[in-house]
């Protein structure tokens, strides 16, 4: 199949277009934490791993409940690409998360809240391996669209890493 020149040029410029994108980077408001070893660890430290922040003003709050359920449903297919997940919360002293799956609070969830824009009373961040902030929504997300946005900035960064 010959291609003429015009869509040549064309599909040259999409494909230009696309690598420029996979370019840009939005690098992840930086934050600390202690792991469960007593470890002093920062979003730094844990490059090649993703992160799924959770943010909200109380553990008690029904959207922050929803979203770790929704977690709790899938955490297999989430633990195979080693996600951590990650709780902040604005209320001082932040408060106990119970779940059955390990969820990292911060101790300076305020701050944090405040770093990524917290304005309701809840948010989900997708933090990528590379350390870029690849999705932020005060909606609940469903496993599926958490695992497509997971791996689709992971095709991406690959990519741009060719």
């Amino acid at each position: 199949m010959k291609i003429s020149a015009p869509v040549s040029a064309l599909i040259l410029s999409a494909a230009l277009s696309v690598t420029a994108c996979a370019e840009v980077v939005r690098p992840a408001p930086q934050f600390a934490f202690s792991t469960a070893a007593g470890e002093s660890k920062s979003l730094k430290d844990i490059k090649g791993q993703p992160v799924l922040l959770l943010l909200a003003d109380s553990p008690a709050r029904s959207a922050f409940r929803s979203q770790l359920r929704e977690l709790e449903k899938a955490f297999d297919r989430l633990s195979i690409r080693k996600t951590l997940i990650i709780a902040a919360f604005k209320q001082a002293g932040g408060g106990e998360v119970r779940s059955n799956i390990p969820v990292t609070l911060l101790p300076d969830g305020a701050r944090v809240c405040e770093a990524y824009g917290l304005k309701g009373k809840f948010a989900i961040a997708l933090i990528s391996q590379d350390g870029n902030l690849d999705y932020q929504t005060d909606q609940i997300l469903n496993i599926n669209r958490i695992l497509e946005v997971m791996q689709n900035s992971y095709e991406v960064q690959k990519a741009a890493r060719r």
